[in-house]
């Protein structure tokens, strides 16, 4: 039976938060297509009951964070003497799909009476908290909060607010997945739902003709010269109480330079040494041996992982003992700019074709739509048009991760090696190329204000807008100005506060309640921070304040899953913020 014609649902389960006593105490169910109030979203307060009515059709099923939900559902499988298959599964048995790194993305069951449910995760279609998705979707309705902690014994039954909270949770999902699956993005990614628009687009034969398959050593080469977005700490400034600045984003980074860069297709021609770019082979990657030191008043860009004698998450400033990396020439030519180098040898490459303008109508179509739409088309707009590019680069190796059950607990185990065809890895490489010489030249460019970025964003330490920079806030590819900020601390890559200007932040509580209240108290004793620190919850970075960033500060807070008898619990722990 095909995913259209079966119904459609959101699910979420809450939980309890003992590790003794790991059970769901309420879920909520709604109906993609039906559901519209909080009246429609059916409520229960057992897992049995769940499955029992999930069980009585044949249906899709979502959870925004099948990873979580989806432990429940196995650890009820399992005790029921279900049996997992790789896949086709018959009564009594199902399947799952779960990479090596843990992502889920469906589980199908076979139940006893001839139905079947796969479970999907609405998080690989909507990459966002719930509380986000509302937001983005401009729904009437928002996410509440309750007291996860609260004793809630068997037998349990939820409160008014309780149930309410529930029917918020799945309904805000429900919407904006009616929404997505209503444009006809039934995929199990967004970034499938982009990619499969494309095809259709350009068609398949001239797809299949302009982007071939290569072989698996081939595009093993090409994808060492993938490397991903741009964040970098400057280290004039790193630790230290910085003046006024401001803060810019790109409109778009990457559907930009995929819109009027020069792109490579077609079948690459290998080439010894170093290639030549030519009218008919216009782009190349090649292989190089180097050593490197910064020029003066440079900003570094040199990256180099899964090497014991570098950091992985750190850009070099010198490199004294020989490299070999895979590299492009947008790379190339930005490297050269930025650091004396010294390449020892060139190791042979790959040519590619190149054209401009082939995303463009793509581009153009949803561009339009979040101009001219408010609400979930804009938000789904926004996602169309930053989730098609890394799919060329998808990695072929699917070998994924098998559930088991050892000691009453669910675990998961290594499945046998599998991989399956690459899209065109080269084009992830060159537009993610072409999307750091953006940022890291315009960075550059604005040296002596620079202080911090991160893929598409400049942290400058000016109070004007400089004429250097493109700014305009609709213009593709130019520069948004996001928020002023008083003073700011940059502590490393993906930890910094700044305390924004009143009337300038973004956050909704200070645009509804302080938009020009210089006592915003929204976070932070001495006014509203913008804060990003990597892997602490949102709620503690917003009690921080400029003194909290020392190292070896330890915050609590964050939890930790556990994989306990039932499910899963969350477990207090704490964060402890490493020397910058």
């Amino acid at each position: 039976m095909s995913g259209s014609k079966r119904k459609q649902y959101v699910a979420d389960f809450e939980t309890t938060t003992d590790p003794l006593d790991c059970r769901v105490w309420g879920y909520g169910l709604a109906n993609i297509e039906t559901a519209d109030t909080v009246w429609d979203v059916e409520i229960g307060t057992t897992i049995h009951r769940f499955l029992d009515r999930i069980a009585e059709e044949s249906s899709v099923c979502y959870f925004h964070n099948l990873k979580f939900d989806g432990v429940f559902i196995l650890d009820y499988l399992f005790n029921k003497g279900y049996r997992w298959v790789k896949d086709n599964p018959r009564k009594g048995e199902f399947t799952t799909l779960i990479s090596d790194q843990g992502a889920w993305y469906n589980l199908t069951v076979h139940w006893p009476s001839g139905t079947r449910t796969e479970f999907r995760d609405s998080l690989k279609k909507l990459p966002m908290p719930a509380a986000d998705v509302a937001k983005a979707f401009k729904l009437s309705i928002s996410k509440l909060k309750i007291d996860y902690k609260k004793p809630r014994p068997v037998g349990y039954q939820p409160t008014m607010d309780e149930r309410t909270y529930i029917a918020h949770d799945v309904l805000i999902i429900a919407k904006a997945m009616k929404v997505q699956l209503g444009e006809g993005m039934t995929k199990l990614t967004v970034g499938a739902d982009a990619l499969n628009e494309y095809k259709d687009i350009l068609g398949k034969t001239i797809f299949e003709k302009t982007f071939p398959i290569l072989p698996e050593s081939m595009d093993a080469e090409i994808r060492r010269a993938y490397r991903g977005g741009w964040t970098y700490c400057d280290f004039r400034t790193q630790g230290k109480l910085t003046c006024a600045g401001r803060v810019y984003d790109v409109n778009s980074l990457y559907p930009s330079v995929m819109y009027d860069r020069m792109l490579p297709y077609g079948e690459p021609v290998y080439c010894a040494g170093l290639p030549e770019a030519t009218p008919d082979y216009p782009l190349f990657l090649v292989s190089i041996t180097f050593t490197a030191k910064i020029k003066k008043d440079h900003v570094p860009c040199i990256q180099i992982k899964g090497s014991s004698r570098f950091v992985n998450t750190e850009y070099q400033r010198e490199i004294v003992d020989p490299v070999t990396l895979m590299v492009s020439n947008v790379d190339l030519a930005l490297w050269e700019d930025h650091y004396d180098m010294d390449i020892l040898s060139y190791n042979g490459g790959w040519q590619f074709q190149g054209v401009t303008g082939i995303f463009k109508e793509y581009i153009d179509k949803w561009m339009e739509v979040k101009a001219n739409s408010t609400g979930g088309l804009r938000a789904l707009a926004k996602l169309m048009l930053n989730s098609l590019y890394g799919k060329y680069a998808t990695n072929p190796d699917v070998t994924g991760k098998i559930p088991v059950f050892k000691d009453g607990v669910v675990g998961f185990e290594q499945g046998e090696e599998e991989t399956r065809d690459p899209v065109y890895t080269a084009m992830g490489v060159f537009i993610t190329a072409y999307a750091r010489e953006v940022t890291i030249r315009a960075a550059q460019t604005h040296y002596q204000w620079f202080a911090y970025a991160d893929t598409d964003s400049l942290h400058l330490l000016i109070d004007y807008d400089p004429p250097t920079l493109d700014v305009d806030p609709n213009k593709l590819g130019a520069w948004k100005r996001e928020y002023r900020f008083k003073n700011a601390l940059f502590f490393r890559a993906k930890t910094y506060t700044e305390l924004v200007v009143p009337g300038d932040c973004h956050h909704d509580e200070c645009v509804e309640d302080h938009a020009h209240d210089e006592d915003c108290h929204f976070h932070g004793a001495d006014g509203c921070h913008e804060t990003h620190i990597a892997g602490l919850p949102v709620e503690v970075q917003r009690t921080l304040t400029f003194d909290d960033f020392v190292g070896g500060r330890t915050f609590g807070g964050k939890l930790t899953p556990k994989r306990v008898p039932g499910g899963v619990v969350l477990l207090d722990s704490d964060f402890t913020l490493s020397a910058a």
